[in-house]
């Protein structure tokens, strides 16, 4: 199948693209400027949200189409609300089979009053109304999140998992090629359109053991060390602050409160049973060490 991926140059749709060539499909990449693609040999075009007939001219001959936007936690939510309209309709007017969207973080069925949140429930639900048959993947919290420099350095200077998660926190982690699976099998279930998942890992981790097992693989001992939610996201708002389009104030307070939900709602946002999630979408994940054992953790 010819899919076309917008947000093909982050590192969520680099993991899309290459998952894609290895499922033998034939990913075209929304980018305007493909020197930024992480994944070499992939046609590229260039499309603007706001011009209707460039987004005809890129979704001309592709059969489906991934949807994965910038963070909503850092960027201005409106302009990506539309853009996200803006596709889905373009891609039900080309009678496109499937939209695969890709909201990076865990979304409820209705809106929660976070502002990250509920502005990528308006995504989903703006692309299931365009008219275009779509799934929606929504993973709960990426593995690929240790590899970041505010979490790796801790990792390989410090010895240890420093991270904004109570000791005793179920947290079904991911690797972002399970998510990028994950879609590519929807691309082959159009009778599962209108579905929304909540995605995670194979099992829920604790964080000391996280840090266990995750020392065993680097052959060092690691602790965890839960990072006091105030500090993370002063930490955060200093790593995007030249990116960012949020008002610091705002980015800060909003993190804080999602972080507080995450840790202490009773519904225990970043567990998730996969096992009828896998029914509809199998695939098979991957192990925490499997994934690490994988990754460049020299310094």
């Amino acid at each position: 199948m010819k899919v076309l991926v917008f947000g093909a140059t982050g590192d969520q749709g680099e993991a899309q693209l290459r998952r894609l060539i290895a499922a033998g499909h034939t990913p075209v990449a929304v980018a305007r400027d493909p020197s930024k693609l992480g994944v070499a040999g992939v046609e590229s075009v260039a499309a603007d949200y706001r011009d209707p007939d460039s987004l005809a001219r890129a979704l001309n001959g592709v059969e489906a189409l991934f949807v994965t936007m910038p963070s909503t936690s850092f960027q201005a939510a409106e302009p990506l609300i539309r853009a996200v309209e803006a596709i889905g309709k373009a891609a039900a007017r080309q009678g496109l089979r499937m939209a695969v969207f890709n909201s990076s973080m865990i979304i409820k069925e209705e809106r929660r009053g976070f502002a990250a949140h509920d502005a990528r429930w308006e995504m989903r639900e703006r692309l299931r109304d365009s008219g275009v048959p779509t799934v929606s993947i929504q993973p709960v919290i990426y593995l690929d999140n240790l590899l970041r420099a505010w979490a790796r350095r801790h990792i390989l200077e410090e010895g240890r998992i420093f991270y904004p998660h109570h000791p005793e926190l179920d947290v079904c982690w991911i690797c972002q090629d399970d998510v990028s699976n994950l879609m590519i099998a929807a691309l082959d279930r159009p009778h599962l359109s209108g579905r929304a998942y909540n995605v995670g890992g194979a099992e829920a981790i604790r964080g000391p053991d996280l840090a266990r097992r995750l020392g065993a693989v680097l052959g060092r001992p690691l602790r965890f060390d839960p990072r006091p939610i105030p500090d993370f996201c002063e930490a955060m708002a200093g790593v995007f602050r030249d990116v960012t389009t949020l008002d610091p104030a705002r980015l800060t307070g909003e993190l804080r409160r999602i972080y507080e939900w995450y840790n202490y709602a009773e519904e225990k946002p970043f567990s998730v049973d996969m096992a009828p999630i896998l029914a509809d979408l199998p695939v098979t994940l991957t192990r925490l060490e499997d994934w690490a054992g994988r990754q460049d953790w020299s310094l």
